[in-house]
């Protein structure tokens, strides 16, 4: 039969301290809130926080939330716009796809009824 081991005087105080801060965020109506995002916008958000001296992560999310639910509807919709950076495709990435292009055409030959326009020939 295993023995029950009783919890520490740290582990006792810690616990009473989550549960004082529990109650806490509770009374104030503080929930867990958690925003997964892509690994790729680190560096821009740091710089971004950096700039305007903010120092938390959380401060910028609750701050995005406040003036989107301030805003009227218009502008909600113009801030919740996916915007993203035009791009231009080079000469050489555009002869990498032709050339990807022509070789899965050559790896798996269209059908005798499929329409195939060659660069050059669209009209």
């Amino acid at each position: 039969m295993a023995e029950v081991q009783e919890p520490t005087k740290e582990a006792i105080k810690q616990k009473k301290k989550r549960e004082k801060s529990a109650a806490k965020d509770a009374a104030l109506g503080v929930e867990k809130f958690t925003v997964e995002v892509a690994g790729v916008f680190k560096p821009d958000l740091k710089a971004v926080m950096r700039a305007h001296g903010i120092n938390s992560q959380q401060d910028v999310h609750q701050l995005l939330l406040m003036n989107l639910i301030a805003a009227d509807f218009d502008t909600q919709a113009q801030m919740l716009r996916c915007v993203t950076t035009p791009f231009v495709i080079t000469e050489k990435v555009s002869r990498l796809i032709e050339a990807a292009g022509m070789k899965s055409l050559a790896d798996d030959p269209p059908e005798p009824d499929d329409e195939i326009v060659r660069p050059g020939k669209i009209h």
